[in-house]
């Protein structure tokens, strides 16, 4: 389960634990593992705040004192909560350590355990702090943090930059959105969920997507399907010098299995993209008759894609404009089309149906109109607000793509590799997702089980493949790899 900090505390209050048995429990856990991730006779600095994570810290200590050697350094001065004050006095005062035993404790020592913030902490850290944790960091001794690295917002990922780097993060109970965005933030190597045993009757509003979901999820070919059984699907795509483009949202569609597909481009590289896929229905449009071209098209599929290579397309805005009033099928907005939006979001509020914008940072940014680095430092919270002002899902593309919709629902996607980071992952994901949307009952559902698959498929691919010259062309072969897997 993935939960927020308020989410959190509503859990542990719900529960009806005492804080101190809560720490106990915490405590224990942490303990336990900390015997399977050290050596034993691992001389270990436990850095302890003065709140409950510090609290933990000093069950840990205490569970730990007879079979590891043990120091304890305050941060931050004596603990603070009642709780903590308890764990804390029952402790023999020979472990604890100061400031100036602080450096000569931390280069003896195997392991560093990181107790000072948990998943309350907000904003950057003092100057004192920041120099003790500039020190652990410059040490490289392996850092095992309890729940989040401190320095760290549980929430946002936002990290103070001498916020503590751990080998392992031991996330208590619950995932929180941090360990989502490790790939953003790249503060721990490896996380543990440890279980604490904690009621979870509070409903989350972070998906999840793995391939048993995925394929829960995915419709199955009866005997007597037939084309369109599933729908059709419409990707109007491609430019005069953007060909590949248009060509990759094919080969997306395809590798989801789209059984009708519509391709719309414009006319000068239909015969590009003819000579490369057979089973599309092409149509190829013009200045003159793209009216006539579309106003059917638009009536007789069941999602629709735009914008991928149509820098050069004729009449882009104008078609963009008729898709979007016209439309009464999912949307996917990628590209050329999120330029477009830029200084004219207010079209958004007025689309009947379901809008699903796929930008990277920098093109969000300039729709949101915010600087890049504000993304980037809250990219949940800029992409949930976006979407609820303009009533859309918002896919935020990056190392872990977010999926953000107007009723305040979250997907942190975990699958992909450096392998995408290349021109045409983005293409084949909007090709991916219109295809599945054409198939799904359940926009959100679909769109986050489109983000898993690209991701997905990348990894099953690098497998037998290099990263750096990983070849978008293969996706139809490893997609069918996991067709035939399922029995699809």
């Amino acid at each position: 389960m993935i939960i927020d900090s308020d989410g959190m505390k509503k859990i542990e209050k719900a529960s009806g634990i005492p804080v101190s048995d809560l720490m106990e429990t915490a405590g224990k856990s942490c303990a336990d593992q900390l015997l399977k991730d050290t050596a034993e006779g691992s001389r270990i600095l436990i850095l302890a705040g003065k709140g409950n994570n510090g609290g933990d810290g000093f069950v840990a200590a205490r569970l730990l004192k007879d079979v590891r050697t043990i120091h304890i350094f305050l941060t931050d001065g004596e603990p603070k909560t009642d709780a903590a004050r308890d764990a804390y006095k029952k402790l023999p005062r020979s472990m604890f350590i100061g400031k100036r035993k602080f450096p000569q404790i931390l280069a003896l020592c195997d392991a560093v355990v990181d107790a000072v913030y948990g998943f309350g902490f907000k904003g950057t850290l003092s100057a004192e702090t920041k120099k003790i944790f500039k020190d652990v960091n410059a040490s490289r001794k392996p850092v095992f943090s309890i729940d989040i690295n401190s320095g760290c917002e549980a929430d946002s990922g936002h990290c103070d930059k001498d916020a503590l780097h751990s080998e392992v993060t031991y996330a208590l109970d619950c995932f929180k959105p941090f360990h989502m965005l490790r790939k953003e933030h790249g503060r721990f190597r490896t996380v543990r969920l440890l279980p604490l045993g904690l009621p979870h009757d509070i409903p989350s509003l972070y998906r999840e997507m793995n391939e048993e979901l995925f394929f829960r999820n995915f419709p199955v070919k009866a005997e007597n399907s037939y084309k369109a059984t599933f729908g059709k699907t419409l990707l109007a795509c491609g430019s005069k010098g953007m060909a590949g483009a248009a060509c990759f949202n094919i080969l997306g569609a395809r590798t989801a299995g789209a059984s009708y597909l519509y391709a719309a481009v414009p006319e000068e590289i239909y015969t590009i993209t003819a000579s490369h896929f057979m089973s599309p229905v092409f149509k190829p449009f013009t200045r003159e008759n793209w009216r006539e071209v579309f106003v059917p098209l638009i009536k007789d599929v069941r999602s629709i894609g735009f914008g991928s290579g149509a820098v050069n397309m004729p009449d882009k805005r104008d078609i963009m404009d008729m898709i979007l009033q016209e439309s009464s099928v999912p949307v996917v907005l990628d590209a050329e089309a999120l330029r477009l939006l830029v200084h004219n979001t207010y079209l958004l509020r007025f689309v009947k149906e379901p809008v699903i914008l796929t930008p990277h940072i920098g093109e969000f940014a300039a729709m949101a109109n915010l600087p890049a680095e504000a993304v980037r430092d809250q990219p949940v919270t800029s992409a949930l607000q976006f979407a609820k002002d303009y009533k859309c899902i918002v896919v935020l593309k990056g190392p872990n793509t977010i999926v953000a919709s107007a009723a305040g629902d979250v997907y942190i996607n975990q699958t992909g590799n450096q392998a995408l980071a290349q021109a045409g992952s983005g293409d084949i994901l909007t090709g991916i997702m219109t295809a599945v949307l054409s198939m799904t009952a359940d926009v959100f559902t679909g769109v986050c089980m489109s983000v898993w698959l690209h991701g997905y498929l990348a990894e099953l691919g690098t497998q037998s493949h290099s990263i750096q010259a990983f070849p978008l062309e293969s996706y139809p072969e490893l997609m069918d790899q996991l067709f035939r897997k399922h029995g699809l």
